[in-house]
């Protein structure tokens, strides 16, 4: 269910939009890959929700209130509020566990999924972010490897999972980023994990989170400057 969005990024001096009661919200950044993560989750189970979306540049003086970090995503429904994308992804899925489940049902496989995510945000995330070509490559040599034991075209099995949309907001920006040069992204030469990626492009969730090339080039363009482009950049969501 596609979620009623606000159209720009609330910034310093903007009001709090009044929350309405039993509505879920999710406080985001449309470029941000960690509020992609929720964002995916809900999707994909077709949840109903709200976006507010907020600057991260010029935070509006109330994010603090809702996350001491001053960070998003941040979830808000009634007198609950969450924040950090693991956490918030997870909480969807066991608050609703039947509505396209998004983890398997065996514990075992559950805490390896766990193993890859703490795998991912200790070592891929740093390797992108720092623009590590050589750690990166190792990070999709681990991954590709995975995959290909695990025998299936997606981590969770025969579609997208959990563990697969929290791994997607960091490819699906592989291509923008310098980590391997840019245009590049995630080589042929890992031949399970390349696939998962042009497959991952087909997934309706994936689809409503996604961007045109020419607005991620344009905000990567700019982004962590002065002149950091959010609102300027048109995007279908």
């Amino acid at each position: 269910m596609a979620p009623t969005s606000a159209t720009k990024h609330l910034k310093t001096g903007d009001d709090l939009p009044p929350l309405k009661p039993g509505v879920l919200r999710i406080y985001s950044m449309k470029f941000c890959p960690f509020a992609e993560r929720p964002r995916l989750v809900l999707n994909a189970k077709n949840i109903p929700h709200e976006v507010v979306n907020v600057s991260t540049w010029e935070k509006p003086t109330w994010l603090v209130t809702k996350n001491p970090l001053q960070k998003v995503p941040v979830l808000e429904q009634d007198d609950k509020v969450l924040y950090e994308s693991l956490v918030i992804s997870r909480y969807v899925e066991e608050t609703y566990p039947d509505q396209t489940p998004l983890m398997s049902k065996d514990p075992y496989q559950r805490a390896k999924d766990d193993i890859i995510l703490s795998y991912v945000d200790e070592k891929v995330v740093p390797a992108f972010y720092k623009k590590n070509d050589e750690e990166f490559k190792k990070c999709l040599e681990y991954l590709n490897g995975d995959l290909k034991k695990r025998g299936t075209e997606y981590f969770f099995g025969s579609r997208p999972g959990y563990l697969d949309y929290m791994l997607w907001p960091i490819f699906v920006r592989v291509r923008y980023s310098d980590v391997l040069g840019k245009g590049n992204g995630v080589p042929a030469s890992y031949g399970s994990l390349s696939g998962w990626v042009s497959r991952m492009y087909n997934d309706a969730a994936v689809k409503s989170t996604l961007h045109p090339d020419s607005a991620f080039e344009e905000f990567y363009k700019h982004y962590r400057t002065d002149n950091t482009l959010i609102d300027e950049i048109d995007t279908p969501n």
